[in-house]
């Protein structure tokens, strides 16, 4: 059994522990089990993975029901599927969505927002003014500017800013080649000049970018997960395997 601790307005707003057991466990508890489509408030569902919860909630919109469990919420129909492995490996135990809160939240638009600043003040070559970020990002926040260096040390932010980068980059006709032209300009230009110290910076740089300086390179090897020691230990009988990948350092000249 694996506990969830939630805090919903039906019990107006109190924690209360909701389990979530294996077919197995609800078997031998002898509960009464419905397919998750199936159930009515209070009732037990079995996701589409096989496990077994309470439904805390069942509402009514436009678009068809909503259902409700302790570890995430379906929309009722046809094709709708609902799995509690994705929730609990991504730890979002409110949403449809089973991306986890730093996946959704980097495609927010306050997100967007604060991203597209700090990118602007590194164009500019200033240092970005993290209060303005931060008014931008969540002003209702107590301190705007920790939230907003909190989501620039995410790695989703990271990578969009690399493709905002990039699209800046190609828009101005900005590539290797070009890089690679401009360097070999400047040591032209030196070696026309007799200077050796801007020679020796520019082949410096030039080796740099050509990846021939001393330098680490990460090594990424695939390992597999078993994804019962990510579920519980307890859980051993519903095994899966899954890709994961273990980046780690290695010094080139060590």
């Amino acid at each position: 059994m694996i506990p969830l601790v939630k805090k919903l307005k039906k019990n107006n707003y109190q924690e209360k522990t909701y389990p979530v057991y294996t077919a197995e466990e609800a078997k031998s508890k002898a509960l009464k089990v419905k397919h998750w489509k199936e159930c009515s408030l209070g009732e037990w569902g079995v996701s589409d993975d096989g496990y077994v919860s309470e439904c805390v909630g069942l509402e009514q919109y436009d678009r068809g029901p909503l259902v409700v469990f302790p570890f995430g919420r379906a929309w009722i129909h046809k094709t709708s599927r609902l799995e509690f492995e994705p929730h609990y490996i991504s730890k979002n135990f409110c949403n449809v969505s089973t991306k986890s809160y730093n996946e959704i939240e980097a495609k927010s638009t306050r997100a967007q927002l604060a991203v597209n600043a700090f990118l602007a003040y590194k164009m500019a070559g200033l240092s970005p003014d993290m209060h303005k970020i931060g008014s931008l990002y969540r002003p209702d926040q107590e301190n705007p500017v920790i939230a907003a260096k909190r989501l620039l040390k995410t790695k989703e932010a990271k990578k969009m800013i690399e493709e905002k980068l990039q699209e800046v980059l190609t828009d101005r006709e900005i590539d290797e080649g070009f890089v690679l032209d401009v360097i070999k300009e400047a040591i032209d230009v030196a070696k026309n000049k007799e200077n050796s110290a801007d020679m020796i910076r520019a082949a410096k740089e030039l080796s740099i970018f050509l990846d021939m300086a001393p330098k680490t390179k990460q090594l990424i090897e695939s390992v597999e997960v078993d994804m019962s020691h990510q579920i519980e230990a307890n859980y051993e009988k519903q095994q899966k395997k899954l890709k994961a990948t273990k980046t780690q350092d290695i010094d080139e000249n060590g």
